[in-house]
């Protein structure tokens, strides 16, 4: 009877690599699975959803003691900064007797996680010094937000929809 002869130590050690590189893949990939799962649901499907509000312009305030009804102070349009970052529609800074009110018209925004819609005082786009107005309400449609009668209206200049997460501008209109 022949005896088979006993392995040389290079066939064990590539045979212990082999397996340990099967494992070693298997690892790194449920590593990379468990890391993208969230990555995805945190930040790709917030991009991806899209919510529609339809606001009616406030009426004027039973206690106003003027007569003045909604008169537009100043407007613009949003702009689409690339192919990421959008909006159309308009934006209009509206006082209804001695309310103002920062009204969103016909817009469509890009979706994004954690928007914020900033009064600022600059025309580049970008936060600068900004009066904080909240969340973005939704992407599409029709909507209102209240400002403080505090506001100094003079210095804005641009109304910034910016995405907190990313520190980065979706879109803006410069106010004229």
């Amino acid at each position: 009877m022949r005896r088979r002869p006993a392995p040389a130590p290079l066939s064990m050690a590539l045979a212990f690599v082999r397996r340990h590189v099967v494992v070693s893949t298997l690892a790194i990939a449920a590593v990379l699975g468990a890391v993208a799962v969230p990555v995805v649901a945190y930040v790709i499907v917030p991009a991806l959803v899209r919510t529609t509000l339809v606001e009616d312009l406030p009426e004027r305030s039973a206690d106003a003691s003027d007569s003045i009804g909604a008169e537009t102070l100043r407007q613009g349009e949003l702009v689409r900064i690339n192919a990421v970052d959008y909006g159309s529609g308009r934006v209009r800074l509206v006082r209804i007797g001695v309310d103002l009110v920062l009204r969103f018209e016909d817009v469509d925004i890009a979706g994004a996680p954690d928007m914020y819609v900033y009064l600022s005082d600059r025309t580049d786009g970008q936060p600068g010094t900004f009066v904080d107005l909240g969340k973005l309400k939704a992407t599409n449609g029709s909507f209102n937000y209240p400002v403080s009668a505090s506001v100094d209206i003079s210095t804005v200049r641009s109304v910034v929809v910016w995405c907190r997460q990313f520190s980065v501008t979706v879109t803006y209109a410069l106010l004229t």
